[in-house]
């Protein structure tokens, strides 16, 4: 979310495989035959372990796409969506801080996320967390943020909204599996802000709506990207 972002094609979060996945763009993976038939095949069998590895990293760094499709999230109810407008004017005071903290516990947590941003690769966390370059792109994610809550009663302008913001992310060279990442840390980011009117309810809401986000934001993606 934002234009700071350097193509890093191999970044794998956590050292793991990613596991992005997308309704609109389905590949069946044909299982292939292998296993040894004897002592005589043991090297054969290897062999087409060692390229089947080959193909599941090759997927990672495109996004995962022979992944069979997640469902999306469920769309928010009206109640909830009231909810998420309500609580947004109390965010809206302190959208610098709320998205500073952000991107401080998405780096926290996921280093090599840091590394993808331009002006603050190889910082120490001190200096980032001082940089006006960082607080920047916080508001222009907090920014984007309020655009979607204020089109949560306009289902098409939303999704366009939001799938736009994903296809600019993939010319920025951010990857489809990082998007989500952010889901969490938002939630932890708006929690002291919003004090004691954090409820249940209230976390419920918001997470289901940075859900949205995240899945309609990878799908644009995934599809810019193929």
């Amino acid at each position: 979310m934002g234009n700071s972002y350097t193509r890093e094609d191999s970044l794998d979060s956590n050292g793991r495989t990613s596991r992005s996945s997308s309704l609109l763009r389905k590949y069946s993976k044909s299982l292939r035959g292998g296993g040894s038939r004897g002592e005589e095949d043991h090297s054969e069998g290897e062999r087409r372990l060692e390229e089947e590895e080959e193909e599941g990293k090759a997927e990672n760094e495109t996004g995962g796409e022979g992944e069979e499709s997640n469902p999306p999230p469920p769309t928010l109810t009206e109640e909830q969506r009231e909810i998420v407008k309500r609580t947004w004017k109390v965010i809206e005071a302190r959208v610098a801080t709320v998205g500073v903290v952000l991107f401080m516990g998405l780096f926290e947590t996921h280093p090599d996320v840091q590394e993808v941003f331009t002006p603050f690769r190889g910082l120490p966390m001190e200096e980032v967390k001082q940089s006006k370059e960082l607080r920047a792109h916080a508001l222009r994610v907090m920014g984007f943020v309020e655009k979607a809550v204020r089109r949560l009663d306009q289902p098409e302008k939303l999704v366009k909204l939001i799938q736009d913001c994903g296809r600019n992310h993939c010319h920025y060279g951010a990857l489809p599996h990082q998007i989500e990442l952010v889901v969490p840390q938002f939630l932890q980011a708006v929690q002291p802000a919003l004090g004691e009117e954090w409820t249940g309810e209230v976390e419920a809401a918001w997470s289901l709506l940075m859900r949205n986000i995240a899945f309609t934001m990878k799908e644009a993606m995934l599809l810019e990207l193929k």
